[in-house]
């Protein structure tokens, strides 16, 4: 992974349109919401900062980025602290000012931006329901939520379905060992962690999704450094994994045209 494009200042001097063309329907959600997920009708700057990224195969999580970030700061900061890039953000942005609503901290901001004309096409809207992941870790929702568990509970969730047992989460219900949980008698109490740790620790909730189907293509203008250019270039060539925006199962196909 070759990051040390970060080392030479942030001079975006070519001049470049990226097209994206969808390959199927994009919910483009930009933050994580409650019940339901709108869709935007174009993809934000940091959704398509992160389809480059993913084309040019820096898979990396926040604690990685992080400490990269840092690490090129400090080499840059040692060859550039005393020339009139000294206080550029390039040097000197924490982290937090970079981080997406999503969480999302990308690597190339400084060296490149969409600051040129963007063209929408007109899209058709439509709702799904998507099956959201959700965790938790001690409350009720895991025990509804999912279809799946350990086949050693079988008979007490059997039981608990024709009123032999009872799972909540008030002062009344015991917790027990899941291996108490099976003997209990009829009538007992029993608290949902006692079975916590034989569900998986995510369940699926079907949740309105909002989509978008563009009639047309998307085209953004971009500023970058001849050294960023060259890599997307050859990374949207021949991308290190499938391209998508927003929800990963929205594919798509996306050309660099050098102006």
């Amino acid at each position: 992974m070759d990051l040390s494009f970060y080392l030479s200042p942030p001079e975006r001097t070519v001049r470049a349109d990226l097209v994206v063309e969808a390959l199927a329907p994009l919910s483009l959600v930009s933050a994580q919401p409650g019940s339901y997920y709108q869709s935007a009708p174009a993809p934000s700057e940091v959704m398509l900062l992160g389809m480059i990224e993913n084309a040019l195969g820096w898979h990396l999580g926040y604690d990685d980025r992080k400490a990269a970030l840092a690490s090129l700061q400090k080499q840059a900061k040692r060859a550039h602290s005393k020339s009139e890039w000294a206080g550029s953000p390039w040097l000197t942005a924490k982290p937090k000012e970079l981080l997406s609503d999503s969480g999302y901290l990308p690597l190339l901001p400084h060296h490149l931006a969409f600051d040129g004309l963007r063209e929408i096409p007109p899209v058709l809207g439509y709702d799904d329901l998507w099956a959201r992941q959700q965790r938790d870790p001690e409350g009720r929702v895991f025990f509804n939520g999912s279809r799946r568990y350990d086949a050693t509970i079988e008979s007490a969730i059997t039981r608990s379905k024709q009123g032999h047992l009872s799972f909540g989460d008030r002062s009344q219900h015991e917790t027990l060992d899941p291996r108490e949980v099976v003997a209990a008698p009829d009538g007992a109490l029993i608290h949902y962690k006692s079975v916590r740790s034989r569900f998986p620790q995510y369940s699926v909730s079907p949740t309105p999704r909002g989509y978008v189907v563009p009639l047309g293509v998307y085209r953004f203008g971009v500023s970058t450094t001849p050294a960023v250019s060259d890599l997307i270039a050859a990374a949207l060539d021949d991308p290190a994994a499938p391209l998508y925006l927003g929800s990963n199962d929205g594919w798509v196909d996306a050309q660099w045209e050098v102006l």
